[in-house]
């Protein structure tokens, strides 16, 4: 029988020292991977309901935000003045109350006449009149006209409000203008 060689020997004991060496390599960087994951895993904030990283919508335009000129182009007296009552009463400010100053003949319910930066305003006075064609005119500020026609009868009912939605503050680190 002959001995084993020595260089045989040596050659295995080095392979499988080799071999333990890569498998426990791997097992620790699998680890290492795995403490890393978990770490950013948790440390990624969650949604919640406390708070929004969505910008709330505009508030809606009030009747206190709208300024009414309250113009008279029937025959009857004093509509524009009890219409300028009523208005005011819904919440409009009101600037002026006279005959239309225009002299149009308006055989509809009514015009509601706006500049450019008048028409949410407009548009919010319509739904308190209904029947009303709206007019845009060339006039720089954000006031209306109401315009009182032959078909007049009286306001509308006044128009259910949209239900406030709650608002939630900016989430931390979020992307809102609010955020850090």
């Amino acid at each position: 029988m002959t001995q084993p060689d020595d260089g045989y020997e040596y050659r295995a004991k080095r392979q499988r020292r080799t071999t333990v060496t890569i498998v426990v390599l791997v097992l620790a960087l699998a680890a290492a991977f795995y403490y890393a994951s978990s770490y950013f895993r948790d440390t990624t904030p969650e949604p919640s309901a406390s708070c929004t990283t969505v910008l709330p919508p505009a508030q809606p335009l009030q009747p206190a935000d709208v300024s009414v000129n309250v113009y008279n182009a029937t025959t009857r007296n004093g509509l524009a003045g009890a219409t300028s009552k009523v208005l005011a009463e819904r919440g409009f400010k009101i600037r002026k109350v006279a005959n239309d100053p225009l002299r149009k003949k308006i055989k509809k319910v009514a015009e509601i006449r706006y500049g450019a930066s008048g028409k949410s305003s407009a548009e919010l006075l319509a739904r308190h009149v209904p029947g009303a064609v709206l007019v845009k005119d060339k006039r720089k500020d954000d006031s209306v006209d109401l315009v009182i026609g032959n078909a007049w009868k009286r306001l509308g009912p006044v128009p259910a409000q949209p239900a406030a939605t709650p608002t939630l503050p900016p989430c931390p680190g979020g992307d809102s203008p609010g955020g850090s």
